[in-house]
Formats: C-alpha cells, sequence, structure tokens
C-alpha cells in the first residue's frame, strides 16, 4: 500500500521492506492538500509513493490508493 512523506522527510527505504517506486506523485492540490506527512510529529503536505504493483496500476489510469495504517494524517476545513 501507499506511503504518504513530505520532502523533508522522504521515504527511509531502509525502514521498509516493500519496493516503492522511486518517484512520489502528488495529491491533488499540493501543497494545499489535506494529505498530511504521516512521520510522527510531521505537519508538512505529504507526497505519495507507490508499492510498485500500484504503480503498474497507475499507468493503467487508476488514481485512488490506499494507504498503510498510521502513514499518513488528513487535514480538513
Amino acid at each position: 500500500m501507499a506511503i504518504v512523506r513530505c520532502e523533508n522527510c522522504g521515504l527511509k527505504t531502509s525502514r521498509t521492506e516493500l519496493d516503492y517506486h522511486n518517484e512520489p506523485y502528488l495529491p491533488i492540490g499540493y501543497p494545499d492538500t489535506g494529505v498530511i506527512c504521516g512521520a510522527p510529529d510531521c505537519k508538512n503536505p505529504g507526497k505519495v509513493w507507490l508499492e510498485e504493483v500500484e504503480f503498474r496500476s497507475y499507468k493503467k489510469g487508476e488514481r485512488v490508493f490506499g494507504v498503510k495504517t498510521n502513514t499518513v494524517k488528513i487535514k480538513i476545513k
């Protein structure tokens, strides 16, 4: 499942056993988005890293992806 991290926190590949695509994708409205970095204590807008299988779906047109537990926070109005 996708993971969300801001530009500062980034994806720590040494801390994950899954194979994520090497480039993040921007959620709708970025940087004025409700998708917030999932790193503890971070409140920056997040970018989305996709697992390789999700990346293949993205290339086929899919645009909605689930996220791992405790990897994203949502900011609301």
